[in-house]
């Protein structure tokens, strides 16, 4: 019999964290599901690991040339047995109720496109970043989801339907960058989702970090939006204009707190296209203010604000 959830792990290189991604899963309270791990490419031992995991019939494990990651996790899912897919980073780690939890909520709503949940953030150091309440996407939350950038979903937290993963193209195998919300953008154009109000997933930073590096991301990011305004046009053009300039104040937002010099010319570019589209907007001018000031004060600055927004984690965690 099928399981009902696949949990799909694109890895490449990350043998060094992807025992600790397994044991999460393992670990799992909800036990109806099969691992498939899709190895785009590695040049480590991570089959060493893996192999004798598979001959056990723990996972299934698959190698390919690099393709990238959207490959990695469109093929997984193409090889899913189940009628659900979880993905999991290899670097990240699930809550032991993490699957539990979710498919009880789509037992109760079953029309669901997906299901997430909140998340916190750790380094390597065990440096807690606090806890991310995404509960802003819940419902029907098209277009709004183009305009919020507070905080986003992560990619471990989603538990979405095979069909509805199908029926909306999967992943963009040519973006590199905000590809999860790409699709995201595409599944909630016609379903609703909903979320579990609860940290069940651990999103560990380092420095090789698909994330890490924000100003190569912001390339990325702008390009999602063009695609999704090519899509919708139907929005109209007051919409689209406040959509770009609340994404080009977040691009220069998520610098503020980074590095010195080239990073705040690449913020103040971004801010300069907000206050074309916008030349009243405060929280654009406020932002242009703060990229003038010693790297000190903007990291001690931001450094608060994070901390007031992402609460510590809770003790369960």
């Amino acid at each position: 019999m099928a399981p009902r959830v696949s949990v799909v792990i694109p890895t490449r290189n990350r043998a060094g964290y992807l025992l600790q991604a397994l044991d999460s899963i393992f670990a799992q309270t909800f036990t109806d599901y099969e691992i498939v791990v899709v190895d785009d490419g590695s040049t480590d031992n991570t089959a060493e690991l893996l192999q004798p995991m598979a001959a056990e019939g723990r996972l299934r494990y698959f190698v390919r040339e690099p393709q990238g990651v959207s490959a990695a996790r469109n093929f997984g899912v193409q090889q899913a047995q189940g009628e659900y897919i979880a993905f999991l980073d290899s670097d990240d780690l699930f809550m032991p109720t993490k699957l539990e939890e979710q498919m009880a909520v789509f037992d109760k709503n079953p029309e669901l496109g997906f299901v997430h949940c909140w998340f916190s953030k750790f380094t390597d150091a065990g440096e807690e970043l606090g806890v991310r309440d995404t509960s802003v996407f819940r419902g029907f939350v098209y277009p709004q989801i183009l305009t919020e950038w507070s905080v986003l979903m992560a990619m471990p937290c989603l538990l979405i339907r095979k069909d509805v993963f199908l029926e909306a193209g999967g992943f963009d195998e040519s973006m590199h960058w905000a590809e999860d919300l790409d699709l995201w953008r595409r599944v909630v154009r016609k379903y609703p989702i909903d979320l579990v109000s609860e940290s069940l997933v651990r999103v560990r930073v380092h420095s090789q970090s698909t994330s890490y590096d924000k100003t190569d991301a912001s390339e990325g990011f702008v390009r999602y939006m063009h695609k999704a305004e090519q899509e919708d046009a139907s929005q109209g053009r007051d919409f689209w204009r406040r959509a770009w300039v609340t994404l080009y104040i977040n691009l220069a937002q998520n610098l503020l707190g980074e590095g010195g010099g080239p990073q705040m010319q690449v913020a103040r570019q971004h801010l300069a296209l907000a206050l074309r589209r916008s030349p009243f907007s405060l929280r654009a001018w406020a932002a242009w203010v703060a990229t003038w000031l010693p790297a000190g004060v903007r990291r001690w600055l931001i450094g608060g604000l994070r901390k007031q927004r992402y609460p510590a984690n809770s003790g369960s965690l």
